[in-house]
């Protein structure tokens, strides 16, 4: 009785296992077709569990599981088996494969459960006449109108050709005003290097005037702050070279106290040397003398020593003072020479970006929204057995992982007008208005 009931016992828990396992996977994310062979640079996630009679229980197998990816070739590498080539084998043959070659493998009595998740689908490409060509991510069921919104949709000749122009005309306006900036601050610059008092500035177009003062402005002041911080250096460099001068002097005067110190103990030792010798004092008298006068002779080579490390000091302040304008007049001079490279810089790519917003402007007249346009047509380029395959497509064909699709929006061009041979005349005198 106790043996009857433990095996359906057993039977449910096994029963159970396997049901969270297949449940658990199926909820990783949605299959794109289980009998679709795998497309290269798919990423797998593969589990395999293997039932344990002695334990009455389910043993995961981390070891070979885990997450893998499809490489170019079609093969996947996996722990103990190793490369393991992938061919034209669905979800259910790539399964039972690994499973029968485990159990070679092993000597597996019976063959482990192995179940395999699609964890991420390769790319999808859009290219041609869209407003956003590139790289997209696939999900199953996505159509060749999806991925064309996804892309941005088709592309607009003249929307294009008119957001070139805007793009053109604002780099156009950037360009002009770093001009400005860069003549305002060349300006300060060479001023700072002729030591003037003020800035001159050259004129500036009617139409940034207003620009123009507030840059104007903002290099004076940095004008003026350099200029008083040069000041307060120099200010602070006389300022400690008079201090140190004071300092000097006050060593000097105690120098002079000093030598008279040991002026008057040198001529009291010898007076107590005489005596000592008579006999008429004690000889500790003439020791305290001998330390007076070393005590004295100490102190003034500490005097002197200061006094040489002050004057060393003030020919270093002074070095330096008469330093500071050379190495501000440098520095400025390096300054110039890299504004002027940047300059020249902006003046050609202003020249470049003004000619290329000029063809823009004589192209304009080709590009017409007015004119019919052909049904799109679409081109799916599909890797199968190694080898690309190019096939005509509808909006409602179902894409695989890694398609690349190209869009074409073929036009009946409109016949050019007569003004279009006047446009090339008219830009050059519009480019500033359009600029501005």
């Amino acid at each position: 009785m106790k043996f009857s009931y433990r095996v359906p016992h057993m039977f449910y828990r096994a029963t159970f296992a396997v049901s969270a396992l297949v449940f658990l996977a199926g909820a990783v994310s949605p299959a794109y077709a289980d009998d679709t062979p795998f497309a290269p640079q798919t990423k797998i996630r593969l589990t395999v569990v293997q039932w344990m009679p002695s334990k009455g229980q389910f043993e995961r197998w981390d070891a070979i599981g885990g997450e893998y990816t499809i490489s170019n070739e079609g093969a996947v590498s996996l722990p103990f088996l190793g490369s393991l080539s992938v061919g034209n084998l669905d979800n259910a043959g790539l399964t039972n494969e690994i499973a029968k070659r485990l159990q070679e493998k092993m000597g597996l009595a019976q063959t482990p459960a192995v179940t395999i998740d699609v964890l991420d689908y390769p790319s999808i490409y859009v290219v041609g006449d869209v407003t956003t060509p590139g790289e997209y991510k696939f999900r199953s069921g996505l159509s060749v109108l999806q991925s064309l919104a996804m892309s941005g949709g088709p592309l607009r000749p003249g929307a294009r050709q008119r957001s070139q122009t805007i793009t053109l005309a604002g780099e156009l306006r950037e360009i002009d005003h770093s001009l400005l900036r860069s003549s305002a601050k060349l300006a300060r610059l060479q001023a700072e290097m002729a030591g003037a008092k003020e800035i001159s500035f050259d004129q500036p177009p009617a139409a940034d005037q207003q620009y123009a003062a507030s840059i104007h402005d903002e290099e004076r002041v940095i004008f003026q702050a350099r200029a008083s911080a040069l000041d307060r250096q120099s200010t602070a460099l006389v300022e400690l070279r008079n201090l140190l001068k004071a300092e000097i002097d006050t060593l000097e005067e105690k120098l002079k106290g000093s030598d008279d110190n040991i002026q008057s103990v040198e001529e009291q030792l010898t007076s107590v040397k005489t005596l000592v010798e008579k006999g008429l004092t004690i000889t500790s008298r003439q020791m305290d003398l001998e330390r007076l006068l070393t005590t004295y002779r100490s102190d003034r080579l500490d005097l002197v020593t200061a006094i040489m490390r002050g004057r060393q000091a003030i020919n270093e302040t002074t070095r330096n003072l008469e330093g500071l304008s050379d190495t501000r007049r440098s520095e400025v001079a390096s300054e110039v020479q890299a504004e002027k490279a940047n300059l020249d810089q902006l003046r050609l790519k202003r020249d470049t970006t003004q000619q290329l917003l000029l063809e823009e402007l004589s192209n304009g007249s080709n590009v017409s929204d007015s004119g019919e346009e052909l049904p799109l047509t679409f081109t799916v380029s599909r890797r199968d057995n190694g080898q690309v395959n190019q096939f005509q497509a509808s909006e409602t064909t179902e894409l695989a992982p890694g398609d690349v699709v190209k869009v074409i929006q073929p036009r009946i061009a409109d016949a050019p007008s007569d003004d279009a041979t006047a446009l090339p005349a008219q830009t050059e005198a519009h480019i500033s208005q359009v600029s501005r």
